[in-house]
């Protein structure tokens, strides 16, 4: 059947699709914990969790935070902390083999030595916003004096935090959100949600509220799939991603343009983290991040060029240092991943590299931050 008659049929073909994968994960809860946001990943990419002598130097979000900051502490130096962070490119080694590490690894292991102490936070798809906010609130519980500030053209097609980063929403860090525009926003979108990202605003302190409650534990206590529903409903997004992509005939390789507004948010979050970063006399080493060109880029090429013109624009101060390093990663570094629609072969991977990819990466920013520091 072609793609125009399915288009048509869309809206029946849309709620059958939900339905039968409802009940797929409903009665298959062995695979209710698969993470949503790793969905594009795919089995050539492996997710790895950095750690040096058995103490964590590299999380995602305030769910493993507190890692993170008890290896800070059991390592009984005092050093100021260097803040890495950026999206699943940080985290994910293409076709890993035994004892392969990631950038983030083999960056702590050379700053130790210079008595500086990396920690890396990344979460798939992290879009300024959430940079934004995770610096402000960890350079306010950690001495960091320089942020490592990747970023990623295809992220800023991306809004909004997502639930792992929402205890950063406490009242020092909204003081400093409070001055900005894209803070109050920020601060705004995540006062009132609940645990799924529903928002509750209009219901504090009403019955509906309270009903709501005791109900949704009397339900979690009897039927266990009913606790795990933000879980389901991340796989049924995720079987509808797929169906979606091959719908439209999606792949890695299909154009992905500005959305303006997300756009123009994510900028303004950029600016934001590099004036504060200014004010907190925090150095930043600001860069564009590896992307593979052996084939043509996924990206509308002038607004790609545009908004580099415009990251390195706003690199303005003798606090902050830009690079592109979009060509940094030789081809031979790339690799492939699983397909993200339905029924295709291996599909090229645009944002994951190699282990020697790691490797280059760790140099350039190592040398690029010498550099950084014998300025100031």
């Amino acid at each position: 059947m072609s793609r125009s008659l399915f288009r048509h049929l869309l809206p029946l073909i849309a709620g059958t699709v939900v339905s039968i994968v409802l009940l797929y994960f409903v009665l298959k809860g062995d695979e209710v914990d698969k993470k949503f946001d790793e969905l594009a990943l795919g089995g050539e990419n492996t997710a790895v969790v950095g750690q040096v002598n058995k103490l964590k130097v590299h999380c995602h979000d305030f769910n493993d935070a507190d890692e993170c900051f008890r290896g800070y502490a059991d390592s009984g130096k005092g050093n100021d902390v260097v803040l890495w962070l950026g999206n699943s490119q940080l985290h994910v080694i293409n076709q890993m083999l035994a004892g392969e590490e990631l950038s983030s690894v083999l960056l702590h292991k050379k700053l130790y030595l210079d008595n500086k102490y990396l920690l890396t936070f990344s979460q798939p798809n992290a879009n300024l916003q959430e940079h934004y906010l995770l610096f402000e609130s960890l350079s306010n519980s950690l001495p960091v004096s320089t942020l490592i500030l990747p970023v990623v053209f295809d992220d800023l097609r991306d809004t909004g935090v997502r639930d792992g980063l929402r205890d950063a929403f406490d009242n020092e860090v909204k003081n400093s959100l409070q001055s900005t525009k894209i803070g109050l926003q920020l601060i705004v979108a995540q006062a009132d949600t609940d645990a799924a990202g529903n928002d509750m605003a209009a219901l504090d302190d009403t019955v509906q509220e309270q009903s709501e409650k005791y109900l949704n534990s009397l339900l979690a206590d009897y039927w266990e799939v009913w606790d795990q529903r933000p879980t389901l409903r991340g796989d049924i997004f995720g079987n509808l991603y797929f169906f979606r992509n091959w719908l439209f005939g999606i792949t890695p390789s299909s154009i992905r343009r500005v959305i303006p507004g997300r756009y123009a948010l994510n900028m303004q979050a950029m600016k934001a983290t590099l004036d504060s970063a200014q004010e907190q006399g925090v150095q930043v080493l600001l860069y564009i991040v590896p992307l593979r060109n052996d084939v043509a880029i996924p990206y509308d090429l002038r607004q790609y060029e545009k908004f580099k013109s415009e990251v390195e624009a706003a690199a303005h101060g003798d606090h902050v240092k830009f690079i592109d390093a979009g060509d940094l990663v030789p081809a031979e570094f790339w690799g492939t991943k699983n397909s993200t629609t339905i029924g295709s072969e291996q599909e090229l991977d645009f944002m994951h590299f190699q282990a020697s990819g790691h490797i280059l990466l760790t140099d350039k920013i190592f040398n690029e931050l010498k550099i950084l520091w014998e300025l100031n």
